[in-house]
This record gives C-alpha cells, structure tokens and sequence, in this order.
C-alpha cells in the first residue's frame, strides 16, 4: 500500500519539478515559505502535516480570508498564498506540477524527453500551410504540456505510456475551460493517431483519450450595451500617459475590431494618414486588410503618440508605460479591459466572458443591428469563413425575427 505523503514532503516533490521547470530561484523560495506557512497551520488544527481540500480552503479564509465579500484583484501576497495551496492539491491529486503558462523559448527544445524525431516528424507532416503561424504553436503547445506532464511522472517517453496515465493527464485539466481542454485533447488524439498511422506507435492510443462535450459557441458572451460601453470610455482617465495609451487601445476594437494580437502588432507605418486608413497583415490569418481610419480613433491614436507615448526607438504604436519600454504583449493588452471595466463600476455577469473578444462580438452585433451584410461582417472581423461569422447570428434574435418567413409566404413563392 502506498504510503500518504506529508504536505512537508509533497512540498519538496514540488521544489524539485519547479526547478527542472526552470522556475526563477525567487518563486521557488516564496513557494518554500508558503509551504512551511500552511503545514504549520495544518499541524495546529489536526495534530497532523496532510493535506485536505477542506483544510486547503480554511486556510486561505483564515490567512487572506478568501473568498472575498468585494470583487477585487489578489494582492501578490495572497496569489502566493493561492499558488502555494494549488500547488500542493494538484501535486497530491496528479503527481505533478501543471504549469499554465510557457515561457518564451523555442518551440522545440529540452521538454520532448527522447522523441524530438518524432515530434519533429509529426509537426513537419501535419502542421499544413492551411494554419496559422499562432495556431501550429498552440498545438505544438499542448503537445508540450502532455510532455511536460509525462517528465513529472519520469516516463522516458511516448513508447512508455498507458491508458492510466493518458486518464491521469485528462483529469488534471480538471478546472480548465471545457472549450480549452477540448482542443488540448483533441491535439493529443490527432498526435496519436499519427503516430499509429505511420508505424511508430503498435496500438493506437487516441481511443483512450477522452471526448469533452463543449458547447458549440460557448464563449459567444452577453453584449455590452452601448451605455456600457460609453461608461466604460468615459471612466477611463486620459490624463494619463497610460490612460491614453488604455483608451486608444480599447477604442480600436470596439469600433474597427481588432484582435489583440493585431493591436500588438500595429507599426508606426500602418497608419496611413494621407489616406485616413489604417492597414495591416493580420496576425491569426495572415491577409492584408485596410480598414478606415475613423475619426475618433484616429484622435485618439494621435493623442497617445504625441503626448504619452515614450520617445524610443521602435516600429510599434503601443509601448509598456514603464520601462525598458518595448511591445505592449497580447496578454497584458487582455487585462486592460477588465481593469477599466472594474474601475468603472460594471458588474461581470455570472458565466460570461468579459475581455477583450467580447468587444469584437459587440462590434458585429451593432453591425448585424444596422443591417450589415454577413459578408462585410465577416471582412470587418477579420474571418476567412462564413462559419467564423455564422456564432454572431445566434445574438441577434431581433434581426433573426425579420428574416423569418411565415406559412402563407412559404406556400406563395413555393
């Protein structure tokens, strides 16, 4: 029979995976400490060093008193406190540590434990031109995490796995998005069947992955009404070098759309002021597009770069406020709206998305209002598709309503 471990010594068996993750010597000692912070705690209460659930949830009501009356942001004491009690649940639960975000680095190299042949075979075969750049990363991503997964399990590699550990890494995505875990098993069933298909693997292991049954259009969010959205611009304080970087920003996709990613990627040379246009390549299909360069984005833009943007050498429109002043990232832009959103007083509703995405879906909604054709609906959001569009026309019931035919209109024209 096994023997239970202590939360002492799961916090070891962490320390150990943290640093052959390459985690920074500062996080693993805040780790370190957390982890001494909630034994002795756990030894006060029980007379014992094991951890619980329960135990795990008294603790941060005790120590940070979680969950909280208000909604606000976790100071950086209470995400270390948070991180240390996931830690150790997940360490308890799955035998591994579940790192949520990759650093920077190459796609491959150092986390393929024996097959990077095999890797290498399967991305250069599979990965087709029909993909974006963004999207064969993100699968070679979630490849990467089934890997890393393996390497805490100190499996060699893919010939050494089996329907227990396939399940084992399916239920650590417990707690996951139902849609984001649904495409990062599905990754991991197309990688086995190629692997069977092509003789490297004898038993195809795709079958002992399991399906997740995720909503079609799920993420499809509640809409801002236009009086949020003019709380949410007016509440934004544009006296600021970051306010007016934040307002530009978000004015940019309420009105014309863009993804984060293309706002990110936006240059100096894109903005075609003789033209009033404003014309880029976009980042998820890479197509070129232009797009009218309207008046108050335009102000807006022009504020920025003239009174708050840093005065640097670089290509980019958005810079970091701080510095080294460089690229303003896809992440930190997805966190402005729902930093302007809190200030603002607007209440999230239970179940919805609230970032940056969700005002794309707003945009084609008022466009979808207007009586714009699904065509220019689907230009205007950037699509390659009709069926990329088609998730908006479930929101607008009212413009559905008007298409509908009755009997009598049928049986006339039949």
């Amino acid at each position: 029979m096994e023997q239970r471990q202590t939360i002492s010594q799961i916090a070891e068996c962490v320390i150990s995976e943290m640093e052959r993750m390459q985690y920074s010597p500062a996080t693993i000692s805040t780790f370190r400490v957390k982890a001494k912070q909630l034994s002795r705690y756990v030894q006060e209460k029980t007379g014992a060093d094991y951890f619980t659930e329960e135990l795990g949830r008294r603790y941060l009501a005790d120590t940070i008193g979680f969950p909280f009356a208000e909604n606000r942001w976790l100071t950086s004491p209470e995400s270390a406190h948070m991180r240390c009690v996931r830690r150790i649940g997940e360490y308890q639960l799955y035998g591994a540590v579940l790192r949520n975000y990759a650093k920077k680095a190459k796609i491959l190299g150092g986390w393929e434990l024996g097959d990077k042949e095999i890797i290498t075979t399967y991305v250069e075969s599979v990965q087709t031109a029909d993909n974006s750049e963004a999207t064969k990363k993100l699968r070679i991503y979630h490849i990467r995490q089934f890997y890393e997964f393996l390497a805490s399990r100190k499996i060699s590699g893919i010939h050494d796995i089996s329907a227990q550990i396939i399940s084992d890494y399916a239920a650590s995505l417990q707690g996951e998005s139902p849609v984001y875990t649904k495409h990062r098993l599905a990754t991991l069933r197309f990688y086995f069947r190629f692997l069977w298909q092509n003789g490297i693997l004898e038993y195809d292991w795709s079958f002992a992955v399991p399906k997740v049954i995720a909503p079609k259009n799920r993420n499809v969010p509640a809409l801002w009404e236009k009086d949020d959205l003019e709380r949410l611009l007016k509440g934004i304080d544009r006296g600021s070098p970051a306010g007016k970087r934040d307002y530009a920003i978000i004015l940019l996709v309420v009105e014309l759309g863009l993804r984060i990613s293309d706002v990110s990627e936006l240059r100096l040379d894109s903005l075609k002021w003789e033209r009033n246009e404003l014309e880029l390549i976009q980042h998820k299909t890479g197509n070129r597009v232009t797009q009218p360069l309207l008046g108050d984005v335009g102000w807006a833009i022009i504020d920025y770069i003239r009174y708050a943007r840093p005065g640097v050498e670089s290509p980019f429109v958005f810079l970091t406020v701080n510095a080294p002043y460089t690229q303003i990232q896809p992440g930190s832009i997805g966190c402005i709206l729902d930093r302007h959103r809190v200030r603002s007083g607007i209440q999230k509703k239970r179940g919805t998305a609230s970032g940056m995405h969700s005002l794309r879906h707003a945009l084609a909604r008022r466009m979808l209002e207007q009586g714009t054709p699904l065509s220019t609906v689907a230009n205007v959001m950037g699509h390659t598709s009709y069926a990329s569009t088609s998730p908006y026309l479930k929101v607008d019931i009212e413009g559905l309503r008007e298409c509908a035919l009755s009997l009598e209109e049928v049986l006339t024209d039949a």
